[in-house]
């Protein structure tokens, strides 16, 4: 017993140096700056591409992506001067450590951004692929509304006319006049706030309303936050903001996704702002 109570007190003591050392030499938690960023492959003419950081561990970036895969939403990464490649995606070594581009960027403590990866690959083929790096700042929408902005990176299309209403009529412009106009390819349209609806959205030449060149679309619905999840941005939640991305066709005999869905232009839609909870 007494050896016992012994080894008991040693401990005791032990135990009350390192509570003593620990609240004596704990510096206090320093958040890391953080930027938020996330990727789009909109080139339709070549295989899925990697987009990787290669300066810093991160799992922030994008990998095995092909035509039109994006992130809908941003992931973090550390704010600061950063680069990025994007590889070929394979598993035969000679061909995944293709480097297609390289960029280097500063990403800004708090600063939203998106990786715009479009045109095409081929040579020979306009407009040429290029990769841009875009800060978003998305708007908080008016009480009771949502915010919608497009970008187009269709570059076979031309400038395009782009209608937002609620006619569900598959081969007609959801709605009599367009909300955005003369669209061309790489360009952003303002934000325009909008009523919560069953929204839908297609795009024709400029100046026509037939035929559309990108099919009349439901817009993401959205839900509202419950005791249990977040609310999920969309057109029927109040508070959203979400980018319309006009995408092209793949290029037949690519390496590019080839099935139904891939041969026509599409939209794709991505989250810059959460409704509030």
């Amino acid at each position: 017993m007494k050896i016992l109570h012994s080894i008991a007190l040693v401990s005791a003591m032990a135990c009350g140096v390192v509570a003593c050392d620990k609240g004596t030499e704990t510096t206090p938690f320093e958040p890391v700056p953080l930027a938020a960023v996330r990727f789009v492959n909109a080139v339709p003419d070549t295989m899925a591409m990697d987009y990787r950081f290669v300066d810093l561990v991160t799992n922030s970036g994008m990998f095995d992506a092909s035509f039109r895969d994006r992130q809908e939403h941003y992931l973090p990464i550390e704010a600061g001067s950063h680069t990025f490649r994007v590889f070929l995606s394979s598993s035969d070594q000679a061909v995944a450590t293709t480097v297609v581009n390289e960029t280097t960027f500063s990403f800004a403590d708090g600063g939203r951004y998106t990786v715009l990866h479009g045109g095409y690959m081929r040579s020979g083929s306009t407009p040429a692929a290029t990769v841009t790096v875009v800060e978003d700042n998305a708007p908080a929408p008016a009480a009771g509304k949502v915010a919608l902005r497009v970008l187009n990176l269709a570059g076979d299309l031309g400038p395009v006319d782009v209608f937002v209403g609620t006619t569900s009529t598959a081969d007609q412009v959801p709605a009599a006049t367009a909300t955005w106009t003369n669209l061309a390819f790489g360009t952003f349209t303002p934000y325009v706030d909008l009523d919560t609806a069953a929204l839908r959205v297609a795009a024709t030449a400029t100046t026509t309303t037939t035929p559309l060149l990108v099919a009349n679309t439901a817009a993401p619905a959205g839900a509202a936050a419950t005791g249990t999840s977040s609310a999920i941005t969309g057109v029927r939640i109040a508070g959203s903001v979400i980018t319309v991305v006009v995408l092209p066709q793949s290029v037949a005999g690519s390496m590019a996704p080839q099935s139904s869905a891939f041969q026509a232009p599409a939209f794709v839609f991505l989250n810059d702002r959460r409704p509030p909870e």
